[in-house]
C-alpha cells in the first residue's frame, strides 16, 4: 500500500486564473525515495508544498493528495499543521531561513519538538544529542547554545535534518537541500541522505535539478516541465533509458557539462 498518493493534482494562480501544475499523478511506497527533476519554474516545489498546505493562499489546488489514506486537501487547518510538523518534515534549500536568528538554536529546536512529542525536555535533549551524532556533528552542545548566524550553511542544513529525524516522519520533503551548499558541504550531506536511506524506514521525495544528485538518492525519477509530468518510472529507466524528449535533452546537457568540465581539467581547452 503507498504511504502518499497524488491523484490528478491541479494548482492555478486564483489572482490570474493561470494553471501553475496540470494532471499530476504519483505515488511513493513507505521507504522509497521519489526524485523530481526539472527546471526552474517547472512546478517541482509548489507540488510538494500542496502536500504541506504551505502554498501561498492565492494559489487554488484541487485533486486528491492521500497520506496514509487521508485526504490532506479535505483536514482542518490544524490537522494539516499537525500532520506537518509529526509525520511529514520538509527539508529546505537554505537552513538559515528555517531558524530565527535571534535565537539561540537549542531553544527553536526544543520548541519544535515539545510542539509535535509528548517527550520531556531530558528526552528531547537526549533524542536531539543521538542524531547530530549520526550526522557527525561535533561539540553537538555548543551547536545548540549557538546562535544560527553563527553557524555555517551546511552546519544548519543538517540541524534541519536532525530535527526531522528527531521527529520520526513517515515522508520527509527535501527541497534542493543541496543547491546552496559549497561541493565539499554538498557531498556531506548527499552522505547523510544516503546513510538516512540505509537506517530509517521513511519515505522521501528529493527535488532537485541536478541529475547526479536525483541519481545518487532515488529509487523511483518524475520529470516535470511547464507544470507537467512529462516521464515518470524508476530510476534506472529513466535516467538510462529515457524516452520523452526533454528528459534526454536534460540528460544529454548534463553530459556535455561534465565532459566540458573533466577538458577544462586536463588543460584540453584553451582560452
Amino acid at each position: 500500500m503507498s504511504l502518499l498518493t497524488i491523484k490528478q493534482l491541479y494548482i492555478t494562480d486564483s489572482h490570474t486564473n493561470q494553471p501553475l501544475v496540470s494532471d499530476i499523478n504519483f505515488q511513493i511506497k513507505k521507504g522509497e525515495t521519489l526524485g523530481i527533476i526539472g527546471e526552474s519554474g517547472s512546478g517541482k516545489t509548489i507540488t510538494c508544498r500542496a502536500i504541506t498546505g504551505l502554498n501561498d493562499s492565492r494559489l487554488k489546488v484541487e485533486g486528491h493528495i492521500y497520506f496514509d489514506g487521508i485526504d490532506l486537501l479535505k483536514v482542518s487547518e490544524q490537522s494539516l499543521r499537525e500532520q506537518r510538523g509529526g509525520e511529514i518534515a520538509m527539508i529546505m534549500q537554505q537552513g538559515s531561513r528555517a531558524f530565527d536568528p535571534s535565537t539561540k538554536v537549542r531553544k527553536q529546536m526544543f520548541e519544535t519538538m515539545r510542539a509535535h512529542t509528548k517527550l520531556s525536555l531530558k528526552e528531547i535533549e537526549a533524542v536531539l544529542l543521538k542524531y547530530m551524532d549520526f550526522m557527525n556533528l561535533k561539540q553537538p552542545k555548543k551547536i545548540m547554545q549557538s546562535y544560527p548566524f553563527m553557524l555555517s550553511g551546511g552546519m544548519l542544513q543538517r540541524l534541519m535534518i536532525v530535527l526531522a529525524l528527531a521527529l520520526k516522519p513517515k515522508l520527509i520533503i527535501a527541497d534542493e537541500p543541496t543547491t546552496a551548499l559549497d561541493t565539499i558541504t554538498q557531498y556531506e550531506v548527499l552522505e547523510a541522505f544516503r546513510n538516512i536511506k540505509k537506517e530509517f524506514d521513511c519515505a522521501m521525495i528529493f527535488i532537485s535539478h541536478d541529475l547526479a544528485v536525483i541519481n545518487q538518492v532515488a529509487d523511483s525519477v518524475l520529470v516535470m516541465k511547464a507544470g507537467q509530468c512529462i516521464e515518470t518510472g524508476l530510476k534506472e529507466t529513466v535516467l538510462y533509458q529515457p524516452e520523452h524528449t526533454y528528459t534526454k535533452y536534460l540528460i544529454s546537457t548534463k553530459q556535455k557539462i561534465n565532459q566540458h568540465f573533466k577538458k577544462t581539467m586536463r588543460g584540453e581547452l584553451h582560452a
